[in-house]
């Protein structure tokens, strides 16, 4: 479990919630908030680990006393964490001992080394939790627990991750929790935004915004924390290495402030993704080749693999634009700063604004569940209308 020496980037949300628990001030609840993956469900454990900390210095949790090692491995007796759970994996309903075996595997995951995200096999969410069955992980788990004092220390602590995933009828359970906060507990909800909840909720929780990490940030956590493996299909004898600084770069510049974005970016071959769109967003109107790609596009059935086309495509634009305009800002695409410099010179600003325009039309297309050969077709023919 992080301290908070370990997250970069949150001081001004470090330095609030600490101050509060140095002068007792912690409230019954906190909403921490901000983009996905910049440090909020670690800030909760760690602030987790402070209070409740037997030797904790004016900072941070001391990571030695036998409390600090308890949270270490995520085996303190009073300190819950919920998350986001599918309903069945590969067809079978998730409960029972299975419940429990996935939660487990997700604690232990969370103790390695490394940049962490939560991933689902489908859709997610945070139940009320029915029966004993089901309550592993739940809301239930959480209101049943909240009602008894804490084992040993001194705050007991719940963190919910991802906390716009709850059920209606969880987000009502958790309601009846905040209205009435049993003494000695400490609840902590991450989100995204706080519309993703109730009112009700967001208005009983002291709210924490965590902002977006800087491109710098990313990429020298990047390099610090990730090991890409050098034989992918042999990872029980393969060593692994830090990811090349350009392609750390790039994933920093296309990741939008989250860092567990950019890792993810760093496994894939960006480079390559990032060279195909910016060949196809350039062919010229009426070229054959745009036709056939779009069509190998669409019967792939790809999501993913158009989301970063468009991506890279507005990252590029992005890019053009900075250097038409002599913005003194670095290029995210570095390594093509010659090529970036020669395509903004002959194209020009006001192009370049129309594309990236075509290009937001097609995200939000494709965000919405829009029909791929449709969504392809469209950003077609707006890149080509930006060139009549």
């Amino acid at each position: 479990m992080p301290s908070f020496a370990d997250i970069r980037g949150q001081d001004r949300a470090h330095d609030l919630l600490r101050r509060a628990a140095a002068r007792d001030r912690l409230p019954h609840a906190y909403l921490f908030h901000g983009t996905k993956g910049v440090g909020k469900t670690s800030t909760a454990f760690a602030l987790a680990r402070f209070v409740n900390c037997d030797n904790p210095t004016e900072t941070d949790a001391c990571g030695t006393c036998s409390s600090c090692l308890k949270y270490s491995r995520l085996h303190h007796p009073d300190f819950h964490w919920i998350f986001p759970m599918a309903g069945s994996e590969n067809g079978k309903p998730m409960k029972g001992d299975r419940r429990a075996e996935h939660v487990r595997a997700v604690r232990d995951e969370r103790v390695q080394p490394g940049i962490h995200v939560l991933s689902y096999k489908g859709s997610a969410s945070i139940a009320i939790g029915r029966d004993e069955d089901t309550v592993v992980g739940s809301v239930g788990e959480l209101r049943r627990e909240a009602g008894y004092a804490p084992v040993e220390a001194r705050v007991k602590v719940f963190v919910i991750s991802e906390a716009e995933r709850m059920t209606q009828e969880a987000s009502n359970s958790l309601l009846k929790v905040l209205e009435e906060p049993p003494p000695a507990n400490l609840l902590i909800l991450t989100a995204e935004r706080p519309t993703g909840l109730l009112d009700t909720i967001v208005s009983r929780c002291q709210t924490v915004r965590f902002r977006d990490l800087s491109e710098e940030e990313i990429t020298a956590l990047l390099l610090e924390r990730v090991r890409i493996l050098r034989e992918p299909r042999k990872p029980k004898t393969s060593a692994s290495d830090p990811p090349d600084p350009g392609v750390a770069a790039l994933a920093a510049a296309l990741a939008g402030g989250s860092l567990t974005r950019a890792a993810a970016l760093v496994t894939e071959d960006i480079v390559k993704l990032r060279d195909e769109a910016v060949w196809f967003l350039g062919l010229p109107p009426g070229d054959p080749r745009v036709h056939e790609k779009v069509d190998e596009l669409g019967a792939a059935k790809d999501r993913r693999l158009i989301s970063r086309l468009i991506e890279f495509g507005l990252l590029w634009q992005g890019d053009l634009l900075r250097a038409a305009t002599g913005a003194p800002v670095s290029l995210a695409n570095r390594d093509r700063e010659d090529l970036v410099r020669r395509q903004s010179a002959a194209i020009g600003v006001a192009q370049i604004r129309r594309r990236t325009r075509a290009l937001e039309e097609a995200k939000r297309a494709l965000e919405g569940n829009g029909l791929l050969p449709l969504v392809l077709y469209a950003l077609v023919h707006g890149m080509e209308a930006s060139v009549r």
